[in-house]
């Protein structure tokens, strides 16, 4: 089992607390946490993930916090190890506190010495070419392919101004910066995959995007041709159909749209779908459903197990939390859990950024390599890269 619980001291010097600050905020909570008392690292498949979880909530309660609650990152592949913290310290609110106007920093720039996608132009097109094989096999209906970016600069990024500035690029967005073991990883997702509140739940999955355009005529035309196209709303339904599918047994009624709206970043146009359930069982655990829903089609394919073969195959990396989780949960199984896209690892002076796209029949492969582009834009603006 991979479960490492362990006690910090209250003695850190101030910077090593700072380093381990968590920040998650979105529409509806703003949560902080401080420190690490306790690191749980078993896998969200393993059968005692829920025991291990449990078992740091009740220690909790015995040193007298009231209401316990641990905050992390999960990783895509859900076989993995989790890096979910029990905070020293914590303020959880109903609403972000902040004003995202404050964190327009312009004067942030940072020079970049080096920098190489994985995999490159042929290496991600020949995988495009090799998941549209697979359509004609009928070994798939969906692969989501992805590709990193990984740039060094001149010298250490100050990751709190960055952050600040990752709210400015997108202040709809679900902001987060999630201490690791090395580093930290930050952004601003778009994409809610869960969050519960009692007997209630929402999620809100995106598939089927397109880049947004400066002049205000064409990127209305851009967003009503997004919202008629065939090949988007496909993608887009096995995704919708994954999650009425996976929450079959959990939820009271039905009652998920049949067809999506639109909704925009700062830089895409996205076709979306806003759910809204009542939980049979008041006291499933966030947990339960997490594991029964990701990863969607959103960002991993369907069928899922054909999906995630083929992007074992065909990627050349292993993606760890990128298209993972984010968030947060209570002793009650109450959180908030966002995808993580549209985000970026950082350590030192180095930082990986992620994009993927969802590919289906007829799929261009180029158009799918600049697609992934756009989706790094909002992040590379942030770092303000000269």
């Amino acid at each position: 089992m991979d479960t490492l619980i362990a006690d910090e001291s209250a003695s850190q010097a101030a910077h090593e607390i700072a380093s381990d600050l968590f920040l998650f905020y979105s529409d509806s909570s703003s949560v902080r946490a401080m420190g690490k008392k306790a690191l749980l690292t078993t896998p969200i498949n393993h059968p005692k993930f829920q025991q291990d979880l449990q078992a740091l909530f009740q220690q909790e309660k015995l040193s007298g916090v009231e209401r316990p609650i641990i905050v992390g990152a999960i990783p895509f592949d859900l076989d993995q190890p989790c890096y979910l913290i029990v905070p020293q310290w914590n303020s959880t609110q109903s609403a972000p506190a902040f004003d995202v106007a404050e964190f327009n920093d312009k004067s942030f720039v940072n020079r970049a010495q080096s920098s190489r996608y994985m995999p490159e132009y042929e290496q991600f097109v020949a995988g495009v070419d090799d998941a549209l094989a697979r359509f004609e096999t009928r070994q798939l209906d969906k692969v989501v392919l992805s590709r990193v970016l990984d740039i060094d600069f001149e010298n250490n990024l100050d990751v709190d101004r960055l952050m600040g500035n990752v709210m400015a690029q997108n202040p709809n967005a679900f902001h987060f910066r999630v201490p690791l073991q090395e580093g930290v990883l930050l952004g601003a997702s778009p994409e809610l995959l869960l969050r519960k509140q009692a007997e209630k739940i929402f999620s809100n999955p995106l598939a089927g995007s397109a880049k947004r355009c400066q002049d205000s005529y064409q990127d209305q035309a851009t967003a009503e041709a997004l919202k008629a196209s065939d090949k988007d709303q496909f993608e887009h339904r096995l995704v919708v159909d994954s999650i009425r599918e996976a929450l079959h047994g959990f939820i009271k009624q039905d009652h998920i749209p049949r067809t999506p709206s639109l909704i925009h970043t700062p830089t895409m146009w996205h076709l979306s779908t806003r759910i809204e359930e009542e939980l049979i069982d008041p006291s499933t655990c966030a947990f339960e459903l997490i594991k029964a829903l990701h990863p969607t089609p959103a960002m991993c394919g369907s069928p899922k197990a054909s999906a995630l073969s083929a992007i074992q195959a065909i990627e050349p990396y292993q993606r760890q939390f990128f298209s993972g989780l984010v968030g947060w949960c209570d002793d009650e199984g109450n959180g908030e859990w966002a995808i993580a896209i549209r985000c970026a690892h950082v350590s030192g002076n180095k930082a990986r950024l992620f994009a993927g796209a969802g590919i289906v029949p007829g799929s261009d492969p180029d158009k799918e390599w600049r697609e992934t582009g756009d989706k790094m834009r909002t992040m590379l603006n942030a770092f303000g890269i000269q």
